[in-house]
């Protein structure tokens, strides 16, 4: 199983790479010029959110800087991926909501304590709103200072963010 989730990674490099050398799909206006950013070309992020639009949004905006996307559903989901990762492979950074249909982001970073260190997780809240105050569980466990986004969140904040982490 390893060796197929591999193999689909590779392909899927190899065909970004591609589609980056060819004509853009959208059209975009002269005015807004996408700039370079070296630290996310390659950087593989795992994005953790029960709602499709955040996920959506967050592959399509990551991906244009040239990071290789995954994203998962559910908190178990992510635990599977992350553990199924060959150790070349790992993901760089973890994006997840701090409230999932089945674990809080608190809950999420304990388990994945081991696999994933606690500086390459980032937490979003929706308004800045955490009832469970996974935030402030996360950060006595390590969680990087730059690690919380706020839902909504603008592209200059997520890349900032992302960015931030993998600076360490």
């Amino acid at each position: 199983l390893q060796k197929i989730l591999r193999n689909a990674r590779d392909i899927k490099q190899v065909i970004q790479k591609v589609g980056r050398k060819m004509a853009p799909v959208e059209a975009v206006p002269s005015s807004v010029k996408i700039e370079p950013r070296p630290k996310l070309m390659d950087c593989r992020v795992l994005v953790v959110d029960g709602d499709e639009d955040v996920r959506n949004d967050a592959h399509a905006l990551l991906e244009r800087y040239g990071c290789v996307v995954e994203t998962a559903h559910t908190g178990d989901e992510a635990i599977n991926m992350v553990r199924n990762c060959e150790p070349d492979l790992g993901y760089h950074v973890v994006i997840t909501d701090i409230r999932l249909t089945d674990l809080t982001g608190f809950e999420l970073m304990t388990q994945l304590t081991g696999i994933l260190a606690a500086s390459k997780l980032i937490l979003m809240s929706g308004f800045g709103y955490d009832p469970g105050h996974s935030i402030v569980q996360a950060r006595k466990l390590g969680l990087h200072p730059k690690g919380v986004l706020y839902k909504p969140f603008r592209l200059d904040q997520l890349l900032e963010t992302v960015e931030g982490i993998l600076d360490g």
